[in-house]
């Protein structure tokens, strides 16, 4: 009579704990790269990353200041998460001949919107936001303390005409105050 077939039944239980360990190192790296991916943000469509030129200023001291130097506030309404804001960094921020037309001309001002990574803004941030009823990033506004006019720019359509528009912009918002204060376009 022949043997009875052994049974290989043994225990499965090292496939799992191989298993789990595997999955807590895939976590591990996950979590590992997710940090240095937010220290290190990818490039803007193919654009190495940039450092900006434009001399942003505190939002707070901003209105003395234009006051004092005769020039209109240049703010500029971002977010982190906003794609076109970034083009618009690494385009005209980051440009030297924008970046100086910039700064000769205007007091600029950085206003990021926090909401979607914080679920709300500072209070300054608000304010400015229902100021000049910012609904879309990137926007651009010039505000003369001056003549107490103001113009809006939204959305980024290339750099060449960000800068048409900022010329035109500021005609209009340097004027003496003989139309409706707070025209918006």
């Amino acid at each position: 009579m022949p043997p009875p077939h052994e049974v290989r039944g043994g225990s499965s239980r090292p496939l799992p704990r191989i298993l789990l360990l595997v999955a807590a190192a895939l976590l591990i790296a996950r979590i590992g790269t997710g940090i240095w991916e937010e220290r290190h943000p990818p490039e803007v469509q193919g654009q190495a990353a940039h450092v900006e030129l434009v001399q942003w200023q505190p939002a707070a001291t901003a209105e003395a200041a234009a006051r004092a130097q005769h020039k209109p506030i240049f703010y500029d309404f971002s977010a982190e998460w906003c794609g076109p804001c970034k083009m618009m960094s690494a385009e005209v921020f980051a440009d030297a001949k924008s970046a100086h037309e910039i700064n000769t001309q205007f007091v600029p001002v950085r206003v990021v919107d926090r909401a979607h990574e914080d679920g709300r803004n500072t209070s300054e941030v608000q304010a400015l936001q229902d100021r000049f009823a910012i609904d879309a990033f990137p926007t651009v506004v010039l505000y003369s303390p001056e003549t107490g006019r103001h113009e809006s720019m939204s959305g980024y359509g290339g750099r060449a005409g960000m800068m048409k528009e900022l010329s035109q912009a500021l005609a209009t918002v340097s004027r003496a105050a003989d139309a409706s204060p707070d025209s918006v376009r």
